[in-house]
């Protein structure tokens, strides 16, 4: 199965769409942090919405999406992802989820609860400022809470939908789709959309069907002719190494690593999003404390 991205553009240049399958990669992330059952949900749908976010942005860009709710199973997601569907992540999940205290009174309120969402967009090639847009979880459910980010901080009409099925603590299916409108859009294209978005066959969304991309949007779009403009591998890729380590104890400054020194005898550091852990040996700290 592939790990895909797929975007369109209706004829009319009105109406823009992406569908992502990400099932093997959610997967893949769950084993590694040894998550399951809702937690591991939440999980995927975080790096699904990322994504679904970082598809649209410029060449040089990249997202961070950050999600904190206080429903029974995550605190907290991070996800990095850019433009060229790349990402990494990590999750705070709830430690002893019947312990938590924080059951859920309301049916309709989605499992991250309520909380904050947070996009933070970067221009890595040419030093601007990063922009920060954040909108309340106002359902708990974060593909409706990502249409209200893009309503609310960036001024885009969107439909967006997300599914991770899991069962026995592993992932039958991850994918999700956004639609667009553009600027000169008409009532009548919305319309159209919202009908076929209304109609769609939920069953064979959330457990098996439209395991092709194309096939998701050629059913969103049915009655509307689009073009295929990219179809792009999707790939977890960490920045974290060696080198990067012992910048970071450098700016930690002398007393840190002379108390690590001493404590420890060398440095010991786990990268939060690859949980590659790497050694600084006692004769490295004090060369780079020279």
């Amino acid at each position: 199965m592939k790990n895909v991205w797929v975007k369109c553009l209706s004829t009319s240049g009105l109406v823009r769409g992406i569908a992502i399958e990400m099932t093997e990669l959610v997967q893949a992330q769950g084993t590694l942090r040894g998550l399951k059952d809702e937690a591991l949900q939440l999980y995927g749908e975080s790096i699904i919405g990322a994504m679904l976010v970082a598809s649209y942005c410029k060449k040089g860009e990249r997202i961070n999406l950050n999600i904190r709710g206080n429903g029974d199973f995550i605190r907290q997601a991070v996800i990095d992802a850019s433009a060229v569907g790349t990402f990494r992540g990590y999750v705070i999940p709830v430690a002893d989820p019947s312990a938590s205290g924080l059951q859920i009174v309301d049916a309709a309120r989605g499992l991250w609860g309520e909380g904050l969402l947070t996009v933070l967009r970067t221009k890595e090639l040419t030093g601007e400022e990063p922009y920060q847009g954040h909108v309340p979880l106002v359902t708990g459910h974060l593909a409706k809470d990502l249409t209200f980010y893009w309503a609310q901080s960036e001024q885009v009409a969107s439909a967006v939908g997300i599914t991770v099925q899991t069962k026995g603590g592993r992932v039958q299916s991850a994918r999700g789709f956004m639609v667009q409108a553009m600027p000169g859009a008409q009532d009548t294209d919305l319309a159209m959309i919202e009908n076929h978005l209304i109609e769609l066959p939920k069953v064979e969304f959330k457990e098996g069907g439209f395991k092709d991309p194309t096939q998701l949007l050629a059913v969103i779009f049915q009655d509307m002719a689009f073009s295929i403009l990219e179809e792009r591998e999707l790939k977890f890729y960490c920045e974290c190494s060696q080198e990067r380590v012992e910048r970071a104890l450098t700016l930690a400054g002398v007393e840190e690593m002379q108390a690590i020194l001493v404590e420890q005898g060398q440095a010991s550091v786990t990268c939060d999003f690859c949980l590659k852990e790497y050694r600084v040996s006692g004769t490295r700290l004090k060369e780079l404390m020279n």
